[in-house]
Protein backbone atom coordinates (compact mmCIF):
# COMPACT_ATOMS: atom_id res chain seq x y z
CA UNK A 1 0.00 0.00 0.00
CA UNK A 2 2.97 2.13 0.40
CA UNK A 3 3.23 1.70 -3.99
CA UNK A 4 0.61 4.15 -3.51
CA UNK A 5 3.07 7.13 -2.73
CA UNK A 6 5.48 5.34 -5.92
CA UNK A 7 2.33 4.76 -8.28
CA UNK A 8 2.91 8.65 -9.68
CA UNK A 9 6.34 7.58 -10.63
CA UNK A 10 5.15 3.91 -11.78
CA UNK A 11 2.53 4.93 -13.81
CA UNK A 12 5.31 6.82 -16.44
CA UNK A 13 6.77 3.68 -16.37
CA UNK A 14 3.83 1.51 -17.28
CA UNK A 15 3.74 3.78 -20.86
CA UNK A 16 7.77 2.85 -22.22
CA UNK A 17 7.31 1.12 -25.02
CA UNK A 18 8.62 -2.54 -24.43
CA UNK A 19 11.66 -4.27 -26.37
CA UNK A 20 9.75 -7.06 -28.49
CA UNK A 21 10.89 -10.55 -27.45
CA UNK A 22 12.98 -13.03 -29.03
CA UNK A 23 12.13 -15.91 -26.52
CA UNK A 24 9.47 -17.17 -24.39
CA UNK A 25 9.75 -15.68 -20.94
CA UNK A 26 10.51 -18.08 -17.67
CA UNK A 27 7.81 -16.19 -16.10
CA UNK A 28 4.60 -15.12 -18.08
CA UNK A 29 1.86 -12.43 -17.01
CA UNK A 30 -0.52 -14.71 -16.54
CA UNK A 31 1.38 -16.47 -13.98
CA UNK A 32 2.10 -13.38 -12.46
CA UNK A 33 -1.57 -12.23 -12.17
CA UNK A 34 -2.53 -15.29 -11.24
CA UNK A 35 0.18 -14.97 -8.33
CA UNK A 36 -1.50 -11.44 -7.20
CA UNK A 37 -5.02 -13.52 -7.21
CA UNK A 38 -4.29 -16.07 -4.94
CA UNK A 39 -2.47 -13.73 -2.55
CA UNK A 40 -5.66 -11.93 -2.02
CA UNK A 41 -8.17 -14.41 0.39
CA UNK A 42 -4.25 -14.01 2.92
CA UNK A 43 -5.01 -9.78 2.30
CA UNK A 44 -8.23 -10.21 3.40
CA UNK A 45 -7.63 -12.71 6.48
CA UNK A 46 -4.98 -10.22 7.53
CA UNK A 47 -7.95 -6.94 7.82
CA UNK A 48 -10.14 -9.48 9.50
CA UNK A 49 -7.73 -9.19 12.49
CA UNK A 50 -9.18 -6.16 13.43
CA UNK A 51 -6.46 -3.55 15.43
CA UNK A 52 -9.81 -2.26 17.48
CA UNK A 53 -10.59 -5.96 18.60
CA UNK A 54 -6.88 -7.43 19.08
CA UNK A 55 -5.63 -4.69 20.62
CA UNK A 56 -2.52 -4.82 17.67
CA UNK A 57 -1.96 -3.10 14.67
CA UNK A 58 0.47 -5.89 13.45
CA UNK A 59 -1.86 -7.63 11.46
CA UNK A 60 -2.77 -4.57 9.37
CA UNK A 61 1.21 -3.69 8.69
CA UNK A 62 1.18 -7.21 7.64
CA UNK A 63 -1.74 -6.53 5.38
CA UNK A 64 -0.22 -3.03 4.38
CA UNK A 65 2.90 -5.12 3.23
CA UNK A 66 1.17 -7.63 1.09
CA UNK A 67 -0.99 -5.11 -0.20
CA UNK A 68 1.53 -3.05 -1.27
CA UNK A 69 3.61 -6.36 -3.02
CA UNK A 70 0.45 -7.34 -4.97
CA UNK A 71 -0.22 -3.45 -6.26
CA UNK A 72 3.47 -3.57 -7.75
CA UNK A 73 2.87 -6.72 -9.42
CA UNK A 74 0.32 -4.91 -11.85
CA UNK A 75 3.15 -3.38 -13.27
CA UNK A 76 5.14 -6.67 -13.25
CA UNK A 77 2.52 -8.29 -15.52
CA UNK A 78 1.60 -4.93 -17.49
CA UNK A 79 5.32 -4.82 -18.56
CA UNK A 80 5.50 -8.54 -19.34
CA UNK A 81 1.85 -8.28 -21.20
CA UNK A 82 3.37 -5.52 -23.56
CA UNK A 83 6.88 -6.85 -24.37
CA UNK A 84 5.74 -10.40 -25.04
CA UNK A 85 2.45 -9.97 -26.39
CA UNK A 86 -1.34 -10.18 -24.39
CA UNK A 87 -3.60 -13.05 -24.12
CA UNK A 88 -7.24 -13.60 -24.63
CA UNK A 89 -7.09 -14.99 -21.24
CA UNK A 90 -4.84 -12.24 -19.73
CA UNK A 91 -6.65 -9.69 -20.74
CA UNK A 92 -9.67 -11.17 -18.87
CA UNK A 93 -7.60 -11.87 -15.67
CA UNK A 94 -5.57 -8.62 -15.13
CA UNK A 95 -8.65 -6.69 -14.62
CA UNK A 96 -10.38 -9.34 -12.89
CA UNK A 97 -7.60 -9.38 -10.48
CA UNK A 98 -8.25 -5.41 -9.66
CA UNK A 99 -11.70 -5.68 -8.96
CA UNK A 100 -11.08 -8.78 -6.69
CA UNK A 101 -8.12 -6.43 -4.84
CA UNK A 102 -10.85 -3.56 -4.22
CA UNK A 103 -13.36 -6.19 -3.45
CA UNK A 104 -11.34 -8.63 -0.59
CA UNK A 105 -10.52 -4.86 1.11
CA UNK A 106 -12.90 -2.79 0.86
CA UNK A 107 -15.77 -5.40 2.17
CA UNK A 108 -13.73 -6.60 4.94
CA UNK A 109 -13.33 -2.99 6.19
CA UNK A 110 -16.92 -2.62 5.77
CA UNK A 111 -17.88 -5.74 7.83
CA UNK A 112 -15.54 -4.37 10.44
CA UNK A 113 -17.44 -0.81 10.61
CA UNK A 114 -14.73 0.69 9.58
CA UNK A 115 -16.19 2.39 5.97
CA UNK A 116 -19.57 3.15 5.37
CA UNK A 117 -21.70 0.48 4.21
CA UNK A 118 -23.66 2.25 1.70
CA UNK A 119 -21.08 3.58 0.07
CA UNK A 120 -19.41 0.06 -0.74
CA UNK A 121 -22.35 -1.26 -1.96
CA UNK A 122 -22.97 1.87 -3.91
CA UNK A 123 -19.35 1.43 -5.51
CA UNK A 124 -19.83 -2.41 -6.49
CA UNK A 125 -23.84 -1.44 -7.93
CA UNK A 126 -21.42 0.29 -10.50
CA UNK A 127 -19.13 -1.86 -11.18
CA UNK A 128 -21.49 -4.99 -11.84
CA UNK A 129 -23.97 -2.24 -13.75
CA UNK A 130 -21.05 -1.16 -16.32
CA UNK A 131 -20.36 -4.99 -16.63
CA UNK A 132 -23.95 -6.22 -17.45
CA UNK A 133 -23.80 -2.57 -20.31
CA UNK A 134 -20.76 -4.22 -21.79
CA UNK A 135 -22.10 -7.65 -22.06
CA UNK A 136 -25.43 -6.40 -23.28
CA UNK A 137 -22.94 -3.81 -26.29
CA UNK A 138 -20.71 -6.87 -26.81
CA UNK A 139 -23.75 -9.23 -27.80
CA UNK A 140 -25.03 -6.24 -30.36
CA UNK A 141 -21.44 -6.13 -32.02
CA UNK A 142 -21.48 -2.32 -30.75
CA UNK A 143 -18.12 -1.15 -28.74
CA UNK A 144 -18.02 0.26 -25.14
CA UNK A 145 -14.72 2.10 -25.32
CA UNK A 146 -13.24 2.46 -22.06
CA UNK A 147 -12.80 6.42 -20.84
CA UNK A 148 -10.01 7.99 -19.47
CA UNK A 149 -11.84 8.51 -16.51
CA UNK A 150 -13.04 4.32 -16.20
CA UNK A 151 -9.05 3.91 -15.73
CA UNK A 152 -8.40 6.65 -13.50
CA UNK A 153 -11.44 5.34 -11.34
CA UNK A 154 -9.89 2.30 -10.53
CA UNK A 155 -6.46 3.94 -9.31
CA UNK A 156 -8.16 6.29 -6.99
CA UNK A 157 -10.09 3.00 -5.39
CA UNK A 158 -6.44 1.14 -4.94
CA UNK A 159 -4.91 4.54 -4.03
CA UNK A 160 -7.69 5.09 -1.59
CA UNK A 161 -7.25 1.91 0.05
CA UNK A 162 -3.65 3.03 1.21
CA UNK A 163 -4.91 6.22 2.27
CA UNK A 164 -7.42 4.51 4.42
CA UNK A 165 -5.63 1.66 5.84
CA UNK A 166 -2.26 4.38 7.04
CA UNK A 167 -4.72 7.20 8.37
CA UNK A 168 -5.84 4.69 10.84
CA UNK A 169 -2.52 3.16 11.80
CA UNK A 170 0.32 6.03 11.36
CA UNK A 171 0.55 9.01 13.98
CA UNK A 172 -1.92 12.13 12.51
CA UNK A 173 1.43 14.28 11.71
CA UNK A 174 3.44 11.33 9.98
CA UNK A 175 0.33 10.30 7.89
CA UNK A 176 -0.30 14.05 6.79
CA UNK A 177 3.19 14.46 5.53
CA UNK A 178 2.71 11.25 3.42
CA UNK A 179 -0.62 13.22 2.11
CA UNK A 180 1.43 16.39 1.57
CA UNK A 181 4.14 14.07 -0.16
CA UNK A 182 1.59 11.83 -2.27
CA UNK A 183 0.15 15.25 -3.64
CA UNK A 184 3.63 16.97 -4.46
CA UNK A 185 4.53 13.76 -6.64
CA UNK A 186 2.40 13.57 -8.87
CA UNK A 187 2.29 17.34 -9.21
CA UNK A 188 6.23 16.47 -10.29
CA UNK A 189 5.68 14.19 -12.14
CA UNK A 190 2.80 16.13 -14.11
CA UNK A 191 5.48 19.11 -14.77
CA UNK A 192 8.14 16.76 -16.21
CA UNK A 193 6.03 14.92 -18.63
CA UNK A 194 4.42 18.86 -19.25
CA UNK A 195 8.74 19.71 -19.96
CA UNK A 196 9.34 17.09 -21.76
CA UNK A 197 6.40 16.16 -24.14
CA UNK A 198 4.97 19.58 -23.68
CA UNK A 199 1.93 18.05 -23.04
CA UNK A 200 -0.47 17.03 -20.28
CA UNK A 201 -0.27 13.36 -19.57
CA UNK A 202 -3.25 11.32 -20.06
CA UNK A 203 -2.83 8.35 -17.28
CA UNK A 204 -2.91 8.15 -13.76
CA UNK A 205 -0.56 10.69 -12.36
CA UNK A 206 -3.11 13.20 -12.88
CA UNK A 207 -5.85 10.52 -10.94
CA UNK A 208 -3.32 10.00 -8.25
CA UNK A 209 -2.88 13.63 -7.67
CA UNK A 210 -7.07 14.46 -7.26
CA UNK A 211 -6.85 11.30 -4.88
CA UNK A 212 -4.16 12.52 -2.70
CA UNK A 213 -4.94 16.41 -3.30
CA UNK A 214 -8.90 15.61 -2.29
CA UNK A 215 -7.86 13.62 0.90
CA UNK A 216 -5.25 16.47 2.05
CA UNK A 217 -8.18 19.03 1.38
CA UNK A 218 -10.81 17.46 3.28
CA UNK A 219 -9.00 14.96 6.04
CA UNK A 220 -10.41 15.86 9.49
CA UNK A 221 -7.27 15.72 11.78
CA UNK A 222 -9.30 15.26 15.08
CA UNK A 223 -11.92 13.37 13.94
CA UNK A 224 -10.55 9.93 12.08
CA UNK A 225 -14.33 8.34 11.55
CA UNK A 226 -15.64 11.68 9.89
CA UNK A 227 -12.85 11.82 7.78
CA UNK A 228 -13.22 8.14 7.25
CA UNK A 229 -16.65 8.43 5.87
CA UNK A 230 -15.70 11.64 3.98
CA UNK A 231 -13.08 9.79 2.02
CA UNK A 232 -15.04 6.79 1.31
CA UNK A 233 -18.15 8.70 0.25
CA UNK A 234 -15.35 10.95 -2.55
CA UNK A 235 -14.13 7.38 -3.79
CA UNK A 236 -17.85 5.98 -4.35
CA UNK A 237 -18.67 9.47 -5.80
CA UNK A 238 -15.65 9.25 -8.14
CA UNK A 239 -16.93 5.82 -9.06
CA UNK A 240 -20.19 6.54 -10.04
CA UNK A 241 -19.28 9.96 -11.75
CA UNK A 242 -16.33 7.38 -14.16
CA UNK A 243 -19.84 5.51 -15.21
CA UNK A 244 -22.18 8.17 -15.91
CA UNK A 245 -21.10 8.28 -19.52
CA UNK A 246 -21.53 4.39 -19.77
CA UNK A 247 -24.95 4.10 -17.82
CA UNK A 248 -25.87 7.17 -19.47
CA UNK A 249 -25.42 6.30 -23.65
CA UNK A 250 -26.40 3.41 -22.77
CA UNK A 251 -29.69 3.17 -23.12
CA UNK A 252 -29.98 5.56 -26.54
CA UNK A 253 -27.18 3.18 -27.87
CA UNK A 254 -29.20 0.18 -26.96
CA UNK A 255 -32.46 0.59 -28.28
CA UNK A 256 -30.98 1.57 -31.66
CA UNK A 257 -29.70 -1.26 -31.69
CA UNK A 258 -32.85 -3.44 -31.73
CA UNK A 259 -34.23 -2.61 -27.59
CA UNK A 260 -33.92 -4.55 -24.55
CA UNK A 261 -33.61 -8.17 -24.52
CA UNK A 262 -34.77 -10.17 -21.36
CA UNK A 263 -31.03 -10.92 -20.65
CA UNK A 264 -30.22 -7.59 -20.24
CA UNK A 265 -32.54 -6.63 -17.93
CA UNK A 266 -31.70 -9.80 -15.67
CA UNK A 267 -28.15 -8.73 -15.99
CA UNK A 268 -29.15 -5.16 -14.68
CA UNK A 269 -30.93 -6.40 -12.24
CA UNK A 270 -28.45 -9.10 -10.93
CA UNK A 271 -25.84 -6.21 -11.02
CA UNK A 272 -28.08 -4.26 -8.60
CA UNK A 273 -28.82 -7.55 -6.37
CA UNK A 274 -25.61 -9.73 -6.08
CA UNK A 275 -23.71 -6.86 -4.41
CA UNK A 276 -26.55 -5.30 -2.03
CA UNK A 277 -27.39 -8.54 -0.98
CA UNK A 278 -23.81 -9.19 0.33
CA UNK A 279 -23.04 -5.90 2.19
CA UNK A 280 -26.89 -7.10 3.59
CA UNK A 281 -25.54 -10.63 4.61
CA UNK A 282 -22.25 -8.86 5.59
CA UNK A 283 -23.79 -6.28 8.17
CA UNK A 284 -27.25 -7.91 9.66
CA UNK A 285 -26.48 -11.67 9.87
CA UNK A 286 -24.40 -13.58 11.58
CA UNK A 287 -23.34 -15.76 8.72
CA UNK A 288 -19.70 -16.35 8.18
CA UNK A 289 -18.05 -13.69 5.93
CA UNK A 290 -16.12 -16.57 3.85
CA UNK A 291 -18.86 -17.40 1.43
CA UNK A 292 -20.33 -14.10 1.15
CA UNK A 293 -16.92 -12.37 0.12
CA UNK A 294 -16.90 -16.00 -2.44
CA UNK A 295 -20.25 -15.03 -3.65
CA UNK A 296 -18.91 -11.75 -4.63
CA UNK A 297 -15.28 -13.33 -6.33
CA UNK A 298 -17.11 -15.46 -8.04
CA UNK A 299 -19.75 -13.09 -10.00
CA UNK A 300 -16.95 -10.59 -10.63
CA UNK A 301 -15.03 -13.13 -12.79
CA UNK A 302 -18.08 -14.78 -13.96
CA UNK A 303 -18.67 -10.61 -15.25
CA UNK A 304 -15.53 -10.76 -17.22
CA UNK A 305 -15.91 -14.30 -18.80
CA UNK A 306 -19.70 -13.02 -19.95
CA UNK A 307 -17.81 -10.17 -21.83
CA UNK A 308 -16.03 -12.19 -23.47
CA UNK A 309 -18.62 -14.75 -24.57
CA UNK A 310 -21.53 -12.17 -25.66
CA UNK A 311 -18.98 -10.80 -28.16
CA UNK A 312 -18.46 -14.23 -29.34
CA UNK A 313 -22.55 -14.66 -29.14
CA UNK A 314 -21.57 -18.11 -26.49
CA UNK A 315 -23.40 -17.12 -23.48
CA UNK A 316 -25.61 -19.73 -21.76
CA UNK A 317 -29.13 -18.60 -21.48
CA UNK A 318 -30.82 -16.08 -20.04
CA UNK A 319 -32.72 -18.58 -17.35
CA UNK A 320 -29.08 -19.85 -16.35
CA UNK A 321 -28.15 -16.81 -15.24
CA UNK A 322 -31.39 -15.21 -13.67
CA UNK A 323 -30.91 -18.75 -11.84
CA UNK A 324 -27.63 -18.72 -10.07
CA UNK A 325 -27.36 -14.69 -10.15
CA UNK A 326 -31.15 -14.30 -8.70
CA UNK A 327 -31.16 -17.20 -6.47
CA UNK A 328 -28.09 -16.52 -4.73
CA UNK A 329 -29.16 -12.63 -4.13
CA UNK A 330 -32.23 -14.29 -2.56
CA UNK A 331 -30.44 -16.53 -0.13
CA UNK A 332 -27.78 -14.00 0.78
CA UNK A 333 -30.86 -11.74 1.76
CA UNK A 334 -32.76 -14.21 3.55
CA UNK A 335 -29.80 -14.56 6.11
CA UNK A 336 -30.51 -10.97 7.13
CA UNK A 337 -34.21 -11.86 7.42
CA UNK A 338 -34.21 -15.43 9.38
CA UNK A 339 -32.94 -15.90 12.95
CA UNK A 340 -31.84 -19.45 12.06
CA UNK A 341 -30.04 -21.53 9.37
CA UNK A 342 -28.39 -18.09 8.19
CA UNK A 343 -24.66 -20.01 8.38
CA UNK A 344 -26.12 -22.39 5.64
CA UNK A 345 -27.55 -20.50 3.41
CA UNK A 346 -24.63 -18.22 2.50
CA UNK A 347 -23.17 -21.32 2.41
CA UNK A 348 -25.50 -22.61 -0.28
CA UNK A 349 -25.38 -19.08 -1.76
CA UNK A 350 -21.77 -19.39 -2.14
CA UNK A 351 -22.25 -23.38 -3.69
CA UNK A 352 -25.17 -22.14 -6.22
CA UNK A 353 -22.68 -18.76 -7.40
CA UNK A 354 -19.47 -20.83 -7.67
CA UNK A 355 -20.74 -23.95 -9.62
CA UNK A 356 -22.46 -21.71 -11.77
CA UNK A 357 -19.32 -19.78 -12.36
CA UNK A 358 -17.66 -22.82 -13.03
CA UNK A 359 -19.57 -24.30 -15.52
CA UNK A 360 -19.56 -20.78 -17.64
CA UNK A 361 -16.17 -20.75 -17.32
CA UNK A 362 -15.75 -24.87 -18.42
CA UNK A 363 -18.31 -23.73 -21.64
CA UNK A 364 -16.05 -20.51 -22.62
CA UNK A 365 -12.77 -22.47 -22.03
CA UNK A 366 -12.15 -22.50 -26.01
CA UNK A 367 -12.45 -18.68 -26.24
CA UNK A 368 -10.64 -17.65 -23.28
CA UNK A 369 -7.83 -19.69 -24.05
CA UNK A 370 -7.17 -18.73 -27.54
CA UNK A 371 -4.25 -18.07 -28.63
CA UNK A 372 -5.09 -15.22 -31.14
CA UNK A 373 -4.14 -11.40 -29.63
CA UNK A 374 -6.05 -9.73 -27.19
CA UNK A 375 -8.52 -6.75 -28.37
CA UNK A 376 -7.81 -4.19 -26.40
CA UNK A 377 -10.76 -2.66 -25.92
CA UNK A 378 -12.63 -5.35 -23.93
CA UNK A 379 -11.32 -3.86 -20.69
CA UNK A 380 -11.97 -2.21 -17.43
CA UNK A 381 -14.37 0.27 -17.47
Amino acid sequence: MFSALLWPILAECEYIPAVAASSKPLITANMVTTVRLMAMPLLAWLIYQDPASSGSTTSWWYATVVGTLVGCTDFVDGYLARKYGPTVLGGMLDPLADKIFVALIYLPMMHLGFVAQWAVGLLFVREFLVTSIRSAYEWRGLQLKTSYFGKVKTWIQMQGIAVLVLGALLSRQVFLTGLVIGTILPMIAVAVYWVTKKSLSRNNVLGSLLMFATFLLFWVPDNLSTSIDIAIWAICLVTWLSGLDYLLGAIPALQKAGGFHRADLVRVLGAVLIPMSAVVALMHSTASAVPVLLVIASELAAGGLDNLLSRHRATSRWTSYAARVLGASALLFLTALLDDQTELLAWVAMALSLSGVAMEFWRGRTHYLDNSKWDEELVDA
